[in-house]
């Protein structure tokens, strides 16, 4: 009943945070949020790893499978989720508490993911993939771009 009620206010924050966006959007988004917190919480990280870009899914799953066994995500709650004006890339904001065996001690603390719609065309019907979880028990770094590289490293 919790479960279900945290989904209901996790769709009901996505769809009031997002009423400047299309609507389709905004619907997609918060199916794609909600699969990502079930398959996090009961460790279902093939799942998580779909919604990840296709060069750190590998990575991911190295980590995410040395910890499956000791990694218990306890709660998450929705805080917030901010979409673009173009409606094609949000960022999601949750407080998520964990531990890791053999400590007992709960983490918690607020994740950032930052999401990007992808696919489309004249239809406007994209897939939503994560392109970096900032905080939790598995961050995923945001993708390098070309400019990065070519900047000078200190």
């Amino acid at each position: 009943m919790t479960r279900t009620i945290r989904h209901l206010g996790l769709l009901l924050l996505l769809a009031a945070g997002c009423a400047s966006g299309p609507g389709r959007n905004a619907e997609q988004l918060a199916l794609a949020a909600r699969d990502y917190h079930d398959a996090l919480q009961f460790g279902d990280f093939q799942v998580i790893a779909r919604y990840l870009p296709t060069e750190v899914r590998t990575e991911f799953l190295a980590r995410a499978f040395g910890v499956q066994k000791s990694l218990s995500v306890l709660e998450f709650t929705a805080i917030g989720t901010e979409m673009s004006e173009d409606g094609d890339r949000a960022r999601m904001v949750t407080r998520l508490s964990w531990y890791e065996l053999p400590s007992t001690v709960v983490k918690t603390e607020n994740v950032f993911l930052q999401w990007k719609r992808v696919g489309g065309g004249v239809a406007r019907d994209g897939s939503w993939t994560i392109e970096s979880i900032e905080g939790g028990p598995l961050p995923v770094a945001a993708p390098s771009t070309d400019a990065d590289e070519a900047a000078p490293q200190p």
